[in-house]
This record gives structure tokens, C-alpha cells and sequence, in this order.
């Protein structure tokens, strides 16, 4: 059985508390609600991961605004702050959050974003030990924020970095790779445009390699939302997820009808009712639409969804050839066939011992 579809919502600019939702992608049933920052007002960024490999998917969130870029992270199994951490120190404006395993040690470790300075600071923190495990800009002669992101986009088996720019003219998107740190990928999504980026990654298309889904910023008409391919970098999606506004568009994906294919989460920037959408990876039709938190709320939807994965099947066989004497050693070939159906290939290990 796959895991469930989730997408969760943090209330925009304005919102009190910060007031976080998950909801189930299929029927948008609501499972959890909370503030993850009391007392506070502002905009909560949110996104989704199983941080301490309990199975269960938790809830990762970074304040808009205070000093230090203060991350935490909720129990999906019974809503428990179990991380709590400022990711840059002494900095201002805010942290932008995404999750998903960089080493492969079946934990998702917690990628940052800072909300402002210069470079596009981005750092990757381990989800079993919070230890920090990268450190680097993404745009090093650039100024203000980064957003970030995360899907497998070379195909590895590790999930990658992305990273969309906030200030520079265009929409400048970047893929780091989760193995090795290394620039995978680096175009502008919106050329001539100048309010920034926001990115996301699922596998739309269904040739297991992560897209990259981005939503142009404020300014942008409509809610204009690509997905450019993993494999080659093309463009396979185009659309406005909100004609008539003007306030920009967050981003993330989630297989919401079972298909096997993400499809696309769709929030609105600041100025509009906190309607969020959820567009076919299949066909780029619109599939759900939900508002997500109270009709007279127009501070903006932050969006994130959780990568569904199905229980692979594995067989182990051998020839398991009988010894003629006792104490002597026996070469046994093992073959390992593993298979989820309707999905791709898993990666992993096996270890066998006698």
C-alpha cells in the first residue's frame, strides 16, 4: 500500500500564531491543526517529512519574519514539537523550509532557506541527528532570500536541492545534487520577470526523475505556474493557477488521486481569499480546490506534499548448495528482485549475514 497523500498549509502574511493545517490529498479531510509559533504574527513556510524515520510524515515549519530563522519540526504521529532550532543565528527576515534524505540513511534531514542577506544561504540539517550536513550559496553574488525545494532530479536514488531565487530578474532556479553537492541545473523559469520564485519538485510526468515545479512571484499576472523535466529541462507544464491576481503563487506537489504521477499544489500570494488548488499531473487539469482556512483571510497560502511511496516487493533467492564436509566453505549466489507496481524502481540495500 502506498503511503497516503498529505499537503499542508501555513497561514500568510497577517496570520496569528501561525496557524498550520494537514489535510489528506485525496479528500482534503482535515488531520491536524495548530499554531506552530505563539504569540507571533506573520507568515509560517511549511513543509513535509518523515525527520525521525518513524514512518509516520511530520510537519516542518520556519517563521517569515524574527531574527535567527527559527525551524521546527512536529510529530506526524501525535503533533509534538521534536525539533526546534534557529538555522541562521543573529540573521534576519525569516527562513524558508523544505524536507527530504540527502544521505540516504532513510531519514529526512531539513533543507533552509534565508529569508534575506546576501548569496542565497542555504544549509541541510541531519533529521537523525540535526546536526548540519551542507552549508553553502546558491547565488553567491546575488542579494536577498533563497527558496528551496526538493525531489530526486538526476534519478540517484538521493533527493536534490532546489532553489529558487527571490530577488533576481527572471526567476533564476538552481538543482544541487543530494550526493555530492554538485550543480545539476541552473536556468530562469520567468525571463524579463523580476519578483522571484517559488519551487517545488515531484515526478509529473512519470519517468522517475523529480520535476521542477515553480511559481512565479508578486507582480506576475495570473498565478503562473511550469514544471520544467528532471531528465532534460524542458518545459511540460504552463498555466495560471489564478487568473485576474497578481499576488504570485506557492508551489509543491503531491500524488493526490493515486495515479502514480505528482500532481501540483497551488497556493496564493498575499491579496487573495486562502484558496489552494491541486492540478492533474497527468493532464494539468484542476482537480481540487479547497480553502484552507477561513474565506476573509487573504494573507496567502504557504502549500507543501509529501512524496507517496509505494511498499516495494522484494525476493531474495540463492542456490544454497549443501556443503560435502563440515567446515567447508560454500560460495551462495544471491539474486535480489524488488518491484513496486505502477511505480519505479526502489533504491536501497540488502545485507544478508549467515
Amino acid at each position: 500500500m502506498a503511503t497516503e497523500g498529505l499537503l499542508v498549509t501555513g497561514a500568510g502574511t497577517g496570520g496569528v500564531d501561525a496557524h498550520v493545517r494537514v489535510f489528506t490529498a485525496p479528500e482534503q479531510t482535515l488531520l491536524r491543526s495548530f499554531f506552530a509559533y505563539p504569540g507571533t504574527v506573520g507568515a509560517v513556510r511549511v513543509a513535509l517529512g518523515d525527520v525521525n524515520g518513524d514512518g509516520t510524515v511530520d510537519i516542518i515549519t520556519g517563521t517569515e519574519a524574527g531574527v535567527g530563522g527559527h525551524v521546527k519540526a512536529f510529530s506526524g504521529l501525535d503533533g509534538l514539537e521534536i525539533r526546534s532550532f534557529l538555522a541562521y543565528p543573529g540573521a534576519s527576515g525569516g527562513v524558508w523550509v523544505a524536507c527530504a534524505d540527502l544521505d540516504g540513511d532513510g531519514k529526512d534531514d531539513i533543507i533552509t532557506g534565508a529569508g534575506s542577506g546576501v548569496g542565497g544561504h542555504v544549509k541541510v540539517f541531519s533529521g537523525a541527528t540535526g546536526l548540519e550536513l551542507r552549508n553553502f550559496l546558491a547565488y553567491p553574488s546575488a542579494s536577498g532570500g533563497v527558496r528551496v525545494g526538493a525531489g530526486d532530479v538526476d534519478g540517484d536514488g538521493l533527493d536534490d536541492i532546489i532553489t529558487g531565487a527571490e530577488a533576481p530578474v527572471g526567476g533564476h532556479v538552481k538543482a544541487f545534487s543530494g550526493a555530492t553537492g554538485a550543480e545539476l541545473a541552473s536556468f530562469i523559469a520567468y525571463p524579463g520577470f523580476a519578483g522571484g520564485v517559488f519551487v517545488a519538485a515531484g515526478d509529473i510526468d512519470g519517468d522517475c526523475k523529480d520535476d521542477i515545479v515553480t511559481g512565479a512571484g508578486s507582480g506576475a499576472a495570473g498565478g503562473h505556474v511550469k514544471v520544467f523535466s528532471g531528465a532534460n529541462g524542458s518545459l511540460l507544464r504552463s498555466f495560471l493557477a489564478y487568473p485576474g491576481f497578481g499576488g504570485g503563487v506557492q508551489v509543491g506537489a503531491v500524488d493526490s488521486d493515486g495515479d502514480g504521477l505528482d500532481d501540483i499544489i497551488t497556493g496564493p500570494g498575499t491579496g487573495a481569499g486562502p484558496q489552494v488548488k491541486i492540478f492533474s499531473g497527468s493532464d494539468g487539469s484542476e482537480i481540487h480546490s479547497f480553502l484552507a482556512y477561513s474565506a476573509s483571510f487573504t494573507g496567502g497560502v504557504f502549500v507543501g506534499g509529501n512524496q507517496t511511496k509505494a511498499n516495494a516487493t522484494t525476493t531474495i533467492t540463492s542456490d544454497s548448495p549443501e556443503p560435502s564436509a563440515v567446515g567447508q566453505n560454500v560460495v551462495v549466489n544471491y539474486t535480489v528482485a524488488a518491484s513496486v507496481p505502477g511505480g519505479c524502481p526502489p533504491t536501497g540495500k540488502v545485507t544478508v549475514s549467515d
